[in-house]
């Protein structure tokens, strides 16, 4: 809001608006997934039955660090990458994130097993929902 360039405030630029939109839109979507897999250990009280969102969870935290941590960096320019600025401890630290509590490919790992046992292999060479069948 109160740097310029070009004659106009920075945040008054598409690029840039459309960068704080992406970040708040993923950080509303994320905060709304963790607060819906808190409700669901609340209502539930059986980690089987949400080991699925929160592997989840630990998916999307490091994606949404590191995609809002470099939106931050590249705004502010040259002056995003010192150390003067927490952004680019924030895109390492995704980095981090994304191994502490076990590689992000094992947490997908995870999630796709869970997802796919609600579903059942069709007995046709083609997909259920193939249209020409329909």
């Amino acid at each position: 809001l109160s740097r310029e360039t070009q004659g106009s405030r920075l945040s008054d630029k598409q690029f840039v608006q459309g960068y704080i939109a992406d970040s708040y839109a993923q950080l509303l979507q994320f905060r709304l997934m963790v607060l819906y897999t808190a409700w669901e250990i609340d209502k539930y009280n059986d980690y089987k039955k949400v080991r699925k969102d929160i592997a989840a969870v630990k998916v999307a935290m490091p994606t949404v660090l590191h995609d809002i941590a470099w939106r931050a960096m590249q705004v502010h320019g040259a002056l995003g990458v010192t150390n003067e600025m927490p952004f680019l401890g924030m895109v390492t630290g995704a980095a981090v994130m994304g191994l502490a509590d076990g590689p992000t490919e094992v947490h997908k790992t995870t999630v796709a097993r869970q997802v796919l046992r609600d579903y059942q292999p069709t007995t046709d060479t083609w997909p259920t929902e193939w249209i020409p069948r329909k």
